[in-house]
């Protein structure tokens, strides 16, 4: 019984003294393999927010790395847009992303360098927040050649979505009462009251506007345009989406930075000409 434990114990470690080297061997392959990747392309899309603007700017759009290899000298790096990896996307995921427009983007460069020293190095995009507004657009790309080592085979595609921000989008609590007329003024008797409640997301339009629903409809859209100066509101039909074109003010509109607060209240007619009057408070969450 001694000599079957003591038999056991032996091969035991020799098994776990096997493991241990070809661990060990396995790991100093590993390092001395020169791998280059996109550090952001473990997620299956990423996101870049811009705030508005008019003009081009310049950003950092993604970045790319070797990771834990040894190696002693530059490597250089080439990259390439692929719209394939956006498709892919598309396809797995039920979106409808599309490439930005032709002009309203340039990649600065697309010959990068990760030395030694740093082991990273930034992708940057020359970018026209203006001209993306209201689209879903990313961009994708893919490592397209190296100087030395080899480019990873499931780190070498990234995709990132654009998204552009004035200072008014994002999620509001809503409340307030969309009154019903049975007639073309409010003259006429009231046939019913609509309470406004719930969530909105006001979405950019240009530096001063943002799209939202109308009142409690989920099937109408309107702009608020917000004067700088003033914090006055005008609220507009939705020029993209289904709106009402007798859509406007009905007395004081106005927002709050301090609050991020809009104060709202519009009217509108529907097809036969009968008038709803909306008294709605929009509050930043």
């Amino acid at each position: 019984m001694k000599n079957t434990a003591l038999l056991y114990s032996l091969l035991l470690l020799l098994c776990t003294s096997c493991l241990k080297e070809k661990h060990a061997i396995d790991f100093v392959d590993n390092t001395k393999r020169i791998i280059t990747e996109f550090t952001a392309a473990k997620n299956d899309i990423n996101s870049l927010a811009l705030d508005y603007s008019d003009q081009f700017i310049e950003t950092d759009l993604t970045e790319l790395q070797i990771f834990r290899s040894e190696f002693n000298s530059d490597v250089q790096i080439k990259i390439a847009l692929n719209n394939t990896v956006i498709d892919n996307y598309n396809l797995e995921n039920l979106t409808a992303y599309e490439p930005p427009p032709t002009g309203s983007f340039t990649i600065m460069s697309y010959d990068l360098v990760i030395s030694p020293n740093t082991r990273k190095t930034k992708v940057r995009i020359r970018i026209k927040p203006s001209a993306i507004v209201g689209g879903s657009y990313a961009i994708g790309l893919s490592i397209a050649q190296v100087s030395q080592g080899e480019i990873s085979s499931i780190y070498k595609n990234v995709l990132i979505e654009l998204k552009v921000k004035n200072d008014y989008e994002g999620w509001y609590g809503a409340s307030g009462l969309r009154i019903l007329y049975s007639g073309g003024s409010n003259q006429t008797p009231v046939s019913a009251e609509a309470p406004i409640e719930g969530s909105k997301y006001l979405s950019t339009v240009d530096l001063t506007t943002v799209e939202t629903e109308v009142g409690d409809l989920t099937t109408a859209w309107m702009y608020l345009q917000i004067d700088p100066t003033t914090k006055q509101v005008t609220v507009l039909p939705s020029a993209t989406s289904t709106s009402f074109s007798s859509l406007e003010n009905d007395g004081d509109c106005s927002y709050d930075p301090a609050t991020r607060t809009f104060t709202l209240h519009y009217k509108y007619y529907n097809a036969n000409g009968q008038l709803r009057e909306i008294q709605e408070t929009l509050v930043a969450e």
